[in-house]
């Protein structure tokens, strides 16, 4: 952004501020230009956008209040129109939208719908609304909340590699989603087919480039600092499943010294599916291949020990905040 008296651009600067929002304190990181002429500070609009979600996110997480992608995905699950859900909650006619496309529910609110995402919860919301709901569409629910029901033990094992499902600052405030994880790492696979360590810093770089620009990471992975850099929590576990599912493939090399490298190839019977992402995460995922592509595995690790991400996290090996994103070197 160019200051309105030099017309130079301007110095984008980080601080930590504390601001209430519905009675409550909330830190978060303020993002603003500086005029180093005219000592003042501006904030386009980009930024202020950023700097709102930030504090929403907070509040949300410290409410325990779903995401507007946890609120639309209830309804997707059963096939409901948004007013029908309105209905059924008792909200108003619009209202279930208007919180998918991110109105902040009030807190009572907020808790008729974290019960709701209990399958066994909502079969008993349907029940009791029989009333208002027609008898085809009432065994249409019953059914899928059956099939969720039954899918359950693959969401325990991906609860366990991506560390269940709740967006905190840790997930880059979304819901860990394997399916996005895996066809982000699909992306990677097709377009530079990396090594396992390039490939590790790869999804990093896409989640917290995104989150830094948009204060919501693409995935919802975890991040851990290691000494090669910063990975996805769990990630041999996470590849190894993968594998299996048939999302990728993996050949190996043998080097002089007796180890074995590991590249990650297309899998020939899946193909990216584009669909599951918003043009931004794929803007981002476009310019990480762009940025890393022809680099070295080490040259990708020297890169990725200049973050701060990993300077602050690597000497007890611990999950990556976020909120480092809007340190990052690159993107």
């Amino acid at each position: 952004m160019k200051s309105p008296f030099t017309g130079k651009e301007m110095k984008l600067t980080k601080e930590k501020r504390t601001v209430s929002f519905r009675k409550q304190k909330i830190e978060y990181t303020n993002l603003s230009y500086f005029c180093e002429q005219s000592n003042e500070s501006f904030v386009s609009t980009e930024l202020e956008e950023l700097n709102i979600k930030q504090i929403h996110n907070k509040y949300r997480e410290l409410n325990n209040i779903p995401f507007p992608e946890e609120i639309k995905k209830l309804r997707q699950h059963y096939g409901l129109a948004a007013a029908k859900m309105s209905e059924l909650f008792g909200f108003g006619p619009n209202q279930y939208a208007l919180y998918e496309g991110g109105d902040m529910p009030s807190i009572s609110n907020a808790k008729s719908i974290s019960l709701a995402l209990d399958p066994l919860v909502f079969k008993k919301m349907i029940e009791e609304n029989r009333v208002i709901i027609k008898e085809k569409e009432f065994k249409s629910i019953v059914s899928k909340i059956t099939t969720v029901m039954m899918d359950e033990c693959d969401f325990f094992i991906e609860d366990y590699l991506l560390g269940d499902h709740n967006p905190t600052a840790f997930t880059g405030y979304k819901t860990p989603s394997f399916e996005k994880l895996s066809n982000m790492t699909v992306f990677f696979a097709e377009h530079l087919k990396p090594h396992k360590t390039t490939l590790n810093k790869l999804l990093f770089y896409a989640d917290f480039g995104h989150y830094k620009n948009h204060a919501s990471s693409i995935t919802g992975c975890r991040y851990a600092a290691i000494p090669y850099g910063p990975v996805p929590d769990k990630f041999n576990s996470l590849f190894d499943k993968m594998r299996s599912d048939c999302f990728i493939n993996v050949e190996y090399k043998e080097y002089p010294n007796g180890s074995l490298g590991e590249k990650f190839v297309p899998n020939s019977k899946f193909v990216f599916n584009e669909s599951l992402f918003e043009k931004t995460e794929l803007d981002v995922m476009e310019k990480v291949k762009d940025d890393f592509k022809g680099k070295s595995s080490k040259a990708v690790v020297e890169i990725s020990h200049r973050e701060t991400a990993w300077l602050e996290n690597q000497e007890d090996r611990s999950l990556i905040n976020y909120e480092h994103a809007f340190d990052l070197n690159l993107l």
